[in-house]
């Protein structure tokens, strides 16, 4: 019986699970509301603005507002420049004018048709482009005119007496039946009988017959005829070209309208250049280009033309501006105000700070900022954890063989003396908690026998174990565990740290024929030699098993009090972690659990 962990349970230094992960819970989510506030903006704006109020600068602005007045300030000045320029005729006389119905129907109506039109008509009126087109419409007559001209060539050439004749025969009947008849049968006998009736007498009296044919005597008569003579004189003519270009332009539509207008004594009245004149009377005395024109040439409009873009009007709308503004009105009643500083932004600062000092998460991050609580969280990473929650164990993290075994057989094996053989996981269970299940059935495996070496064996027991084995391997630092603590004699069940091989190890606890904390060596005998502390006498629940490792240094300790240090230089080098259970005797039952909830190793940073 350990004297030692009796009187620490009695006096109470070892403390409840429940209580130490409260704590620890506590502490961890304080840790991480301290962390957010030190990173947090509203922390850095809290320590600018304790920076600022409690500055000589702050202090300074204090004494500074409390001592301001409307009296001789620039708003006063303002008002009075503003009040100044409101009183001044021009001014006054403008705003008569600004707004007024007057100068919206000026504008409005300025831009109207009707102006533009009217501007236009007077430019052409006044300008002298209306007397230039007047004179030169009321110029333009028949008499002495181009078409007075071709018009009396014209009736000469049809008074001459080819063209009389072309005008009679061109196209005529006559004309046709004399050209058919020349190149009749009749005229060609004609032709014939006149040649041979010269050496034959009866085609002479043929001839003569048919020179009396009444249609070849039409026929010479109109070929000698004077008509035809001139006809063929004419034709091919100058003078017959002459005439139908003349005849044939003095026809045209074109050419009768311009005659028209030669002589039409009232072309000018008719003319555009008459009707943009009246047109420019008769808007002349509109009632828009009337109003338009006199209230551009009035005084009052005229003033509001030269104080629209003054200095003096800018200014007056600057300050009025300025005047009715909720900043201007606010400053003046600031200042004006016998408690302004109560209302500046500093003040609110002020009150802004002392407030905020009395936040939950500022208080809190003060009451830690120089303490050494978090000293553990500052100083140490977690390197490896696992709280068993997936219902499948981490092969990332863990083997379910020994690394000596993975190493050498490649499979679990069991020692000379050992009831139960490890299977290869299916007796490691998680979800929440890491439980080592030890079952009675028979299991074939193998057991290491001198100097046979590795031999085949039945067993009566099955258990299992679990290594982090080249997956991690622990240095200095921090190993812990929470571990429930029901000890069955019949098996030994360890949570130990080992390099490659089952002894020498170092246990963070072992339970079953021996309850104990220590380290197992190998003496000069051949046979494991333990030393440690006995904790035969620990109350059954969970705990948490603490080692720290520096160098050759060991301490343990139960829920955070110290039990145990030992001085081991075999074990000083990287070790891996391992959890199993070995059946050391008949059980007297069916089965048996070593339950670790979780494991966690620290190291300093």
């Amino acid at each position: 019986m350990s004297f030692k962990i009796f009187s620490l349970q009695l006096t109470g230094k070892i403390k409840s699970v429940e209580v130490i992960e409260k704590k620890r819970k506590q502490l961890a989510d304080d840790y991480a509301e301290f962390l957010k506030t030190q990173n947090s903006e509203e922390l850095k704006a809290f320590l600018e603005l304790e920076k600022y109020v409690t500055s000589s600068e702050f202090a300074a602005r204090k004494k500074e507002v409390e001592g301001h007045s409307f009296k001789g300030s620039e708003e006063e000045k303002q008002l009075k420049e503003f009040q100044r320029l409101q009183k001044a005729a021009r001014i006054k006389n403008y705003f008569k004018v600004e707004g007024s119905a007057d100068l919206v129907r000026y504008e409005k109506e300025k831009e109207s048709q009707k102006l533009a039109d009217f501007y236009a008509l007077e430019e052409y009126v006044k300008d002298g482009d209306f007397e230039k087109d007047k004179k030169e419409i009321k110029g333009q007559v028949f008499k002495g005119s181009a078409e007075e001209k071709h018009l009396k060539e014209l009736k000469k050439l049809e008074k001459s007496a080819g063209i009389k004749a072309y005008n009679e025969l061109e196209g005529s009947e006559k004309l046709k039946q004399h050209k058919a008849f020349e190149a009749s049968d009749k005229m060609k006998q004609y032709k014939e009988l006149k040649t041979a009736a010269v050496n034959d007498s009866e085609k002479k009296k043929e001839f003569n017959r048919l020179s009396k044919d009444s249609a070849v005597v039409n026929y010479f008569k109109f070929e000698k005829s004077k008509n035809l003579k001139l006809y063929h004189e004419i034709s091919g003519s100058h003078n017959l070209v002459r005439y139908k270009e003349l005849k044939e332009q003095v026809n045209t539509e074109e050419f009768k309208k311009k005659v028209a207008y030669l002589k039409d004594k009232k072309k000018f009245e008719k003319s555009e250049a008459y009707k943009k004149y009246t047109d420019y009377k008769k808007l002349a005395a509109d009632p828009v280009v009337t109003f338009v024109l006199k209230y551009e040439k009035s005084k009052l409009y005229k003033n509001y033309l030269d104080v629209k873009e003054s200095f003096d009007l800018k200014r007056h709308n600057e300050l009025k501006e300025l005047i009715e503004s909720e900043g201007y009105k606010k400053k003046k009643a600031w200042l004006e105000d016998k408690k302004r500083w109560d209302k500046t932004e500093d003040a609110q600062k002020l009150n802004q700070y002392e407030t905020d000092k009395k936040k939950p998460e500022f208080v809190k991050y003060f009451k830690y900022k120089d303490s050494s609580e978090f000293d553990f969280f500052k100083n140490w990473d977690v390197v490896f954890e696992d709280s068993f929650a997936d219902k499948k164990l981490d092969d990332a993290k863990w083997m379910t063989s020994s690394l000596t075994a993975s190493k050498t057989l490649g499979q679990n094996y069991a020692m000379p003396g050992d009831l139960s053989v490890f299977t290869n996981g299916a007796n490691i269970q998680t979800g929440n908690k890491l439980s080592i299940q030890v079952k009675r059935e028979n299991k074939e495996g193998m057991v290491w026998q001198m100097p046979a070496g590795f031999v085949p064996a039945d067993f009566d027991y099955t258990s299992g174990m679990i290594s982090s084995g080249e997956n991690f391997q622990f240095g200095d630092g921090i190993v812990e565990a929470k571990i429930f603590f029901n000890p069955v004699k019949q098996v030994a069940s360890s949570f130990y740290l080992a390099n490659g091989s089952n002894v020498p190890r170092v246990n963070l606890v072992e339970m079953g024929a021996k309850n104990i904390l220590g380290i197992y060596t190998m003496n000069g005998s051949g046979k494991i030699a333990s030393e440690g502390l006995e904790i035969n006498n620990l109350k059954k629940g969970a705990y948490i098993f603490s080692l720290e490792k520096s160098g050759a240094t060991f301490t343990w300790k139960i829920n955070e009090q110290e039990v145990l240090q030992l001085n081991n230089n075999d074990l000083n080098k990287p070790l891996e972690l391992n959890a199993s259970s070995l059946v050391i005797d008949k059980l007297p039952g069916s089965s048996a659990s070593f339950d670790v909830e979780w494991v966690k190793c620290c190291r300093k940073k």
